[in-house]
């Protein structure tokens, strides 16, 4: 009876440390931090040129394809005729974003902007995610985007941004709405300025559990105030340099967000961009990089964000077509 005793407590002790081994295994491989995510509806549906300044462009009427960023930029367009597609590509998740936006919609002080996206897996055959051992979410969602903006005189606008998203996978799916308000001034001179209020709705989010499998949900987004100015020079002939800056207060962190943008177009058809993000409190700092060619008609942007840092790990691709 004695030897028996001896056994049972000897592979009771052999399986505590088998599972106390094993347990930790398990915490590298499935990190809870590196296996949640949120799709970011809201910076993914700026244009090229906003994020290579570091979305900071909530007062630049340069751009003319900036509904995202601040939805009462349409109302002081001086030429809103015009289409773009986009391609945006995270190299973290390996999600890939296709938009398109349409040309606004104008009844006299009225204006109205609509965008389009689908986002998706990238493809397997290119190892888009290099040495990153970050597990890829599976999801499919379908985006609308729909801007109204008022024009209440030729140098104020106030607009509404709404966009409604459909996530889906294998396993489930959610439908959810989320606005922003803005408004921009542009007085007679070089500096305009804007304001915008993020966050009114939900947002949605996943986690890739053990299994593999993606898991989907939705939680309360975060709201944000930002302000902001861009300057131009010169505002007669032809502008070769713009300047945008902003900070954003995100009512669930401490500190504020420090935003800046610079574009400069040495010649017409060359536009060469650069912006940054940054938290002082943290220390965080998070560059892009972006260039543009002019071609009248027709004009291409891409930009890059180099850093692995908060999801600001991708490049995008756009193509203007402005009548």
């Amino acid at each position: 009876m004695e030897k028996v005793l001896k056994k049972i407590i000897g592979v009771c002790f052999t399986g505590i440390i088998v599972l106390n081994t094993q347990i930790p295994a398990l915490a590298q491989i499935y990190n809870a931090e590196e296996n949640k995510g949120i799709i970011r509806t809201q910076s993914q549906s700026f244009d090229t040129r906003s994020l290579a300044m570091g979305s900071a462009t909530i007062a630049d009427l340069f751009g003319n394809v900036s509904m995202g960023v601040n939805a009462a930029l349409p109302g002081l367009y001086k030429n809103d005729l015009f289409f773009q597609l986009d391609t945006y590509h995270n190299w973290d998740t390996n999600l890939i974003q296709y938009g398109l936006t349409l040309p606004t919609i104008t009844m006299g002080p009225h204006h109205i902007t609509a965008r389009l996206s689908f986002l998706n897996n990238g493809y397997d055959e290119i190892n888009y995610l290099g040495t990153s051992t970050r597990p890829e979410p599976d999801v499919s969602m379908y985006q609308a985007d729909v801007a109204y903006s008022l024009a209440l005189s030729d140098v104020f606008s106030v607009g509404v941004l709404q966009s409604v998203s459909f996530i889906k996978n294998e396993e489930s799916q959610y439908l959810t709405y989320i606005a922003d308000l803005g408004l921009v001034y542009a007085p007679q001179g070089y500096v305009s300025y804007g304001m915008v209020f993020r966050g009114i709705g939900r947002t949605l989010n996943y986690e890739i559990i053990e299994t593999g499998q993606t898991t989907l949900g939705s939680g309360t987004s975060t709201k944000s105030l930002e302000i902001g100015a861009t300057i131009h020079y010169p505002i007669e002939d032809r502008t070769f340099l713009s300047i945008s800056l902003s900070n954003q207060k995100r009512f669930t962190e401490e500190g504020l967000w420090y935003k800046g943008g610079i574009e400069i177009l040495p010649i017409s058809v060359l536009s060469l961009r650069a912006g940054v993000l940054a938290q002082l409190d943290d220390s965080i700092f998070i560059p892009r990089f972006g260039i543009g060619i002019n071609m009248h008609t027709v004009r291409v942007d891409y930009v890059i964000a180099p850093n692995d840092l908060l999801g600001e790990h991708f490049h995008q691709m756009g193509l203007t077509i402005q009548f």
